[in-house]
């Protein structure tokens, strides 16, 4: 008795196109994601986010032993220094609050009373901010040296010579 032979394959079914559309929509789907997500995590590594003392002061609990920025001024008359080290101590402030920094090193040139300022470290609620970086905000108004009060003053006759 003969059996008819039987392929060792399994049928397929030939992709239809809807299928094949489906497939492409989900691969294009699967790689804007991943993309999206690289895009989203490298701006966010990048950003430098900073809290004010108020803010700080607030959810102090959420913030302890956390890594963060503290952005503010130094507030006027706070800055101490410890002669024969880099050390100092000063006060950032938002206005309203105000958050004692301690700080071991070489401090930026803009540094100083008045100034804004971000200190990076680890805060530990009612104990001084220990800053491990600092970082000086500097005024983005720029005024060219043409624009003295003498240069203004030029500027302000001219423009009310034109006028006449």
């Amino acid at each position: 008795m003969t059996t008819p032979e039987t392929p060792d394959t399994q049928e397929t079914t030939p992709m239809t196109s809807n299928r094949k559309r489906w497939l492409m929509v989900g691969s294009l789907v699967a790689v804007l994601g991943a993309l999206g997500l690289l895009v989203f995590t490298s701006f966010t590594d990048a950003l430098v986010y900073f809290f004010t003392p108020t803010e700080i002061q607030d959810q102090s609990a959420k913030m302890a032993d956390r890594k963060i920025r503290i952005g503010g001024m130094v507030q006027e008359g706070s800055l101490k220094r410890t002669s024969g080290t880099l050390q100092i101590r000063f006060l950032i402030t938002d206005g309203q609050k105000d958050i004692p920094v301690f700080y071991d090193g070489v401090l930026p040139d803009l540094f100083r009373e008045g100034q804004g300022v971000v200190a990076e470290g680890v805060w530990k609620p009612g104990e001084t901010f220990i800053a491990t970086t600092i970082l000086a905000k500097h005024s983005e108004d720029y005024i060219p040296i043409e624009m003295s009060e003498e240069g203004i003053a030029k500027s302000k006759k001219s423009l009310l010579d034109s006028l006449k």
